[in-house]
């Protein structure tokens, strides 16, 4: 059932057992699980079915420290969230892509990989994907091999590709069930609390100021890294007697996915564009989109203290290519499609490697309350964010080992640019509510449950301890999953 705030009046109240913020992918995943049961769900969601620049408004906010996209770009209020934006680089409208986390990325949370394997299985079918699967070696075939690679130092594994509209049209529609209300254009602005520390309404407000409290068994935040975090400093002030703030954890430890763009590989041979073809975007076995990537092996990591990054080939355009694509549209982008290309050789000169890392939990990168408000007078978010020379070092490592191990594999020539600042933009916030057992060292336990609040959870990316350097969607649907797991057994 869908509800709009517009249209309710000043101080309207409802009831519900699970309450929650945000209709994100999170949310969404999270509702998805109850429609149908005899449980009520009621979702509040900032923006609207489309994009309005209302709403974008609110997610406006300060930024400090080395250059940022900023808050408002980088986030979006909308029924679907950020995934309303993904970007589509081939036809079909596959631009999302899906890998978990690795093994050693989990060395930080309450519980390894190996539990989170059967959420891992079930968020493939809610994110419209194949089998889960991600070894380059069991989707690769004779018409497109994996590269003979260092099996020691690198590894062939995959991304998955998926469409856009599993949550703004899969998700959407599944909850739109009788025992779920979406409420649009509401936005919550604090959260009461008992004297026993239990939340008894989430507070939220419509664009002219009418108040509607919802009254929840349950309450979850989904609504990303950064609001969820000033959520929690709003109902403390900005201090340390936030929820679950103990050991001041709340907004720090705030994590992006840098991308390198410093090398370019010159092939030895011509004949790299067509044994290369697994890495780019193609159809596999079942219908599946995969696109192969260069993966770094554990023991290699740790040898030479290096962050988790994964490398992608895209080739580069030649100059009098790249000026006929331009005179006639006619020759393609250096994306992903490349291997459709007849003569790839003559349209390309080379691969531009792109790496995506990881970037460690820095308790210095925080989410802080501003002291300016926005129009329904919460103060704004305000984001702390350096890349430090210890983390610019590691990167200079780590360039340095892909260019010798991929030259000693006879894969080709490197050239780096040396010096070059990683790009943080790749708009995927983690971290600000970190998960751990223990109060004094996260803001979460491991069911994800606020430390000290017994009917107050989060759900997202913020609950990441460590980020590694996937895409995190399909972590944070298998945390929602469990989550709502949870939360049923608990109802």
């Amino acid at each position: 059932m869908e509800l709009d705030a517009l249209t309710m009046p000043d101080g309207t109240r409802l009831d519900a057992d699970v309450c929650i913020v945000g209709a994100g992918p999170a949310g969404l995943a999270l509702a998805r699980e109850f429609a149908g049961l005899d449980a009520s769900v009621i979702i509040v969601e900032s923006g609207g079915l489309t994009s309005e620049r209302e709403a974008q408004a609110l997610n406006e906010g300060d930024t400090l420290g080395d250059a940022y996209d900023g808050l408002r770009s980088t986030r979006h209020r909308q029924v679907g969230g950020s995934t309303t934006l993904w970007n589509t680089p081939v036809e079909n409208g596959f631009g999302a892509k899906y890998v978990p986390l690795d093994e050693r990325d989990f060395e930080e949370w309450p519980f390894d990989r190996s539990h989170l394997l059967p959420f891992y299985e079930r968020a493939q079918t809610v994110c419209g994907l194949g089998k889960f699967a991600y070894d380059g070696d069991e989707w690769a075939d004779e018409s497109r091999p994996v590269l003979n690679l260092p099996r020691d130092l690198l590894a062939t594994r995959i991304y998955q590709l998926g469409r856009q509209s599993a949550f703004s049209q899969g998700c959407v529609e599944s909850v739109r069930a009788h025992n779920i209300r979406l409420i649009q254009h509401g936005t919550v602005v604090g959260l009461a609390m008992d004297d026993a520390g239990r939340v008894t309404a989430v507070r939220a407000s419509n664009p002219r100021g009418h108040r509607i409290d919802i009254a929840p068994k349950f309450v979850v935040l989904a609504c990303g890294a950064i609001e969820n975090a000033r959520l929690l400093l709003v109902l403390g002030g900005g201090g340390r007697t936030a929820p679950g703030n103990t050991s001041d954890w709340v907004g720090r430890g705030f994590m992006e996915h840098p991308r390198d763009y410093s090398l370019r590989l010159v092939p030895r041979s011509r004949d790299l564009f067509r044994n290369a073809a697994f890495y780019d975007m193609h159809g596999a076995r079942g219908g599946t989109i995969v696109g192969g990537r260069i993966a770094l092996q554990e023991h290699a990591i740790r040898i030479n203290r290096i962050p988790n990054a994964s490398v992608t080939l895209f080739p580069r355009l030649r100059k009098l290519t790249a000026l006929a694509r331009r005179l006639t549209g006619r020759w393609p982008e250096s994306t992903y499609g490349w291997s459709r290309v007849r003569h790839p050789a003559l349209a390309f000169d080379g691969f531009r490697l792109v790496v995506n890392m990881e970037q460690r939990p820095n308790a210095e990168n925080r989410v802080v309350l501003a002291r300016e408000k926005d129009v329904l007078g919460v103060p704004r978010a305000a984001l702390h964010w350096h890349w430090s020379e210890e983390e610019q070092a590691g990167l200079e490592r780590l360039r340095e080992c892909l260019s010798a191990w991929l030259e000693a594999a006879g894969v080709g020539r490197l050239v780096v640019t040396r010096g070059l600042r990683p790009d943080p933009n790749a708009h995927h916030h983690a971290g600000t509510t970190r998960m751990h057992a223990s109060a004094q060292h996260g803001v979460v336990d491991a069911d994800a449950r606020v430390h000290g609040v017994e009917n107050l959870y989060v759900a997202g990316a913020s609950v990441f301890p460590t980020a590694g350097f996937a895409n995190p969607m399909l972590t944070i649907v298998a945390l929602t999953l469990r989550l709502a797991d949870h939360l049923r057994q608990r109802l």
